[in-house]
């Protein structure tokens, strides 16, 4: 008898120990989000375009917001790629279209062509750390 109540003893135990290891499990885990990387573009020089034939230039310096630095060799690839897109922008654009909110059409504009050049390259944000127009 009383190796039954051992046995049961050590069963219920065991039973538990089992029951609490799969219900501990099941909890949800705290989500580990990547946290941004911010890489920083060159800084490029263009003429703006000028009716009156007075030569205008901006300087620009910008960080692409990236998922995760992984994507960072990839999007350093496609420097060339940005490069441009930032320098046909700008010769298509008047000085005084980059003031005041022209700045954020300036931004809303090169982010949505830099995300398709990106793609599938996860692009987060755009900021301009330099926007001089002289």
């Amino acid at each position: 008898m009383a190796a039954v109540a051992i046995l049961l003893a050590f069963a219920a135990g065991g039973g538990m120990y089992v029951w609490k290891m799969k219900h501990s499990a099941k909890s949800p885990q705290a989500a580990v989000a990547a946290s941004p990387f911010n890489l920083p573009l060159p800084t490029m020089m263009a003429t703006l375009d000028s009716d009156s034939g007075h030569a205008s230039f901006v300087r620009v310096t910008a960080q692409l917001q990236l998922a995760s630095e992984q994507d960072a060799g990839v999007v350093r690839q496609k420097f060339p790629q940005i490069e441009d897109l930032f320098q046909t922008y700008l010769h298509d654009t008047r000085p005084d279209e980059l003031s005041g909110s022209g700045i954020y059409r300036l931004r809303e504009a090169l982010f949505a062509q830099i995300s398709n050049v990106l793609a599938p390259v996860s692009l987060r944000d755009l900021f301009f750390t330099e926007l001089l127009v002289q």
